[in-house]
């Protein structure tokens, strides 16, 4: 009776001191579906965000429009985006059906976008696009302004081209596929899917531009103060997935997750993805932190190609408080 008494006593003990199961914090991610988001998808598959207490669900958008309209009215609570979108729409020079009263904050880098300006095959320089329609998901936001210096550059400026919004990179390549535009920025790795299929390659951004912050997770700022702890959280499970991604040994693995993510992408083209973004210390930005000469060059091209008289401070923009307290060891 003592024993049974003793085991009964001990039962309660285990049962009274084990820790409590702490419910798992819910975050729906809005983005748009490209190889860039390879981290994230590892974090999700290898629970390094539940690690953090997180669960993170994955939806994705057709344009810059909805998702940053449904980021600002509170339909999910982060997004990865072009910076561009954020420094408009906090600026109210995003979509007319957005509110205005938009205080949005970049927390953490991804990467320069790996945009490359695709052409029609027909098409097979920059100057062929003179008179043309050319693919770009919104007109005054995201990487219209990328697209207008790289024309620029080649000497075709505004009344040159037309822009015509198309959405996400997904659309955009199905007007080239169309005929509904000569040429737009296509993301890995639809860019290297049309590259296959004899469109051209009328250059790399990253090659104009240089130093180009594309890519950033992004969410509204009282929604970050208020959940300071999901934010902190999600940078560590990102940069965990970042980390584990560059390790060689798990290389097969996250080639099936990228297959497993986006269907279309062959064996060959996942290696090819691997060696831009991850092999490339140009391709996805290091431990996921912001880069400055990036976020400068984005707010430089708003400046020269957006509304005009508009200036605003970085800081505005972008809060790395988050991050620095989530680099912490």
């Amino acid at each position: 009776m003592v024993r049974k008494l003793s085991i009964f006593a001990a039962f309660l003990l285990a049962l009274g001191s084990a820790a409590p199961a702490h419910a798992q914090k819910a975050i729906t991610l809005n983005s748009f579906k490209s190889s860039p988001l390879w981290p994230i998808w590892v974090a999700q598959r290898q629970g390094f965000f539940a690690r953090e207490g997180l669960t993170v669900k994955s939806t994705y958008t057709a344009n810059s429009v909805s998702q940053m309209v449904g980021l600002i009215k509170g339909d999910f609570e982060m997004v990865t985006t072009a910076l561009d979108n954020v420094v408009a729409y906090d600026l109210g020079d995003g979509s007319p059906t957005a509110p205005k009263n938009a205080d949005l904050i970049a927390f953490m880098g991804g990467n320069n976008g790996a945009l490359v300006l695709v052409g029609r095959p027909e098409i097979k320089t920059i100057k062929e696009l003179t008179g043309r329609d050319l693919a770009v998901d919104a007109i005054s936001t995201g990487f219209a302004f990328v697209l207008q210096e790289m024309l620029a550059r080649e000497g075709l400026h505004a009344g040159d081209y037309k822009l015509v919004p198309f959405g996400a990179t997904g659309a955009r390549w199905q007007a080239l596929q169309k005929n509904q535009a000569a040429a737009g920025l296509i993301t890995p790795p639809l860019s290297q899917i049309a590259l296959t299929q004899g469109y051209s390659n009328l250059g790399a951004a990253a090659d104009v531009l240089g130093g180009y912050q594309a890519g950033v997770t992004a969410a509204r700022r009282d929604w970050a103060k208020a959940n300071p702890d999901a934010v902190i959280g999600f940078i560590r499970g990102y940069r965990a997935g970042l980390a584990w991604l560059h390790m060689p040994a798990n290389k097969a693995a996250a080639l099936a997750i990228l297959i497993a993510e986006i269907p279309e992408t062959t064996p060959e083209l996942a290696e090819e993805n691997y060696a831009m973004l991850i092999a490339d210390p140009k391709g996805l930005d290091p431990g996921g932190k912001l880069d400055a000469a990036g976020v400068k060059r984005v707010l430089d091209l708003r400046q020269q190609y957006g509304p005009p008289g508009r200036s605003a401070d970085l800081g505005r923009f972008v809060d790395e408080s988050y991050f620095a307290r989530a680099a912490k060891p």
